[in-house]
């Protein structure tokens, strides 16, 4: 990998965007790492130059498998295992964050539910529970509707869209 500091800097940010994705940073780092190589690398070249324990580095893999952010690959004339990451990076991203918001809304109504059944809920908590579910909801069905996936010319199109919802609204109406 040429350019060093460039390398550097990039694994850090994607460490970052790891950890803000819900992740933990080394997710981040190694996808990073994997991202920016031109050929795929080894556990053991990824465990050096990130300074990570090879057991966490492996952890970290099968978790970036699982979502199809990297894929083994096989070198001929070597056994060990050798990783490159899917360049697809907005959808591994997108992917991610839907299925965070999907579980963060299923946390969420679980315990307005669990507030719900409560004896001691006043009559003005109940009320605002339930404007907080119809919030919850409406949250829900725009997940519901996402694509699976996603891709530039998608994200193109759905700014297009609400932009054209944009102008169509009054300015000062407050949609919710």
């Amino acid at each position: 990998m040429k350019n060093n500091t460039f390398n550097k800097e990039f694994i850090r940010i994607t460490g970052e965007l790891g950890a803000g994705l819900g992740l933990n940073r080394s997710i981040g780092q190694i996808y990073g790492l994997l991202y920016m190589s031109n050929s795929p690398l080894s556990l053991d070249t990824i465990t050096t130059t990130l300074k990570m324990s090879k057991g966490s580095v492996s952890l970290n893999i099968r978790e970036l498998e699982k979502w199809e952010a990297v894929k083994k690959i096989w070198v001929n004339g070597t056994r060990k295992d050798f990783y490159e990451a899917n360049p697809d990076f907005i959808n591994i991203i997108y992917k991610r964050t839907k299925m965070r918001t999907e579980k963060i809304l299923n946390n969420f109504n679980s315990a307005i539910e669990g507030f719900e059944k409560k004896d001691s809920v006043s009559e003005i908590q109940k009320q605002r529970l339930t404007q907080i579910k119809e919030m919850q909801n409406l949250f829900r069905k725009i997940a519901q509707n996402l694509p699976d996936n996603i891709s530039m010319p998608k994200i193109k199109k759905i700014i297009s869209t609400l932009t054209v919802l944009k102008s169509v609204l009054p300015k000062k109406e407050k949609i919710f």
